[in-house]
């Protein structure tokens, strides 16, 4: 670890159940969906696609991460959720379409504070 910032993120990611991940994964998608979007208002299309790429990593461990057998109902319901939010942040990349990113951020925030509650709880 280069600073105290890196060591304290790596132990709270070490700590955190499995809810507490989740929710932190949502937190990294947003930022990085934020980030395009200031990139695409700068006109910067090499940092909006650094951000894209961030973000679309993240949500994709995500999705290969649901286990549909412990899941069920739920898991099937994240995934197609995930699907849709892959789907609108490929096509805003695509068409620098800032509108589909806040609408992918709002549907992440959504799903961050469910997935937050769980954490209370466990």
């Amino acid at each position: 670890m280069n600073n105290p910032y890196e060591s304290y993120i790596k132990t709270e990611l070490e700590t955190l159940s499995l809810p507490g991940l989740v929710a932190k994964g949502y937190d990294r998608i947003i930022l990085e969906l934020k980030g395009a979007i200031e990139n695409i208002d700068k006109g910067d299309i090499k940092g909006k696609i650094q951000h894209i790429s961030k973000a679309l990593d993240i949500l994709n461990t995500l999705f290969y991460g649901l286990d549909f057998e412990k899941g069920g109902e739920i898991a099937q319901n994240l995934s197609e959720l995930y699907s849709f939010c892959i789907r609108e942040i490929q096509l805003a990349n695509l068409k620098n379409d800032k509108k589909r990113l806040e609408d992918v951020i709002n549907i992440l925030n959504t799903l961050k504070g469910g997935w937050e509650e769980l954490a209370q709880k466990v």
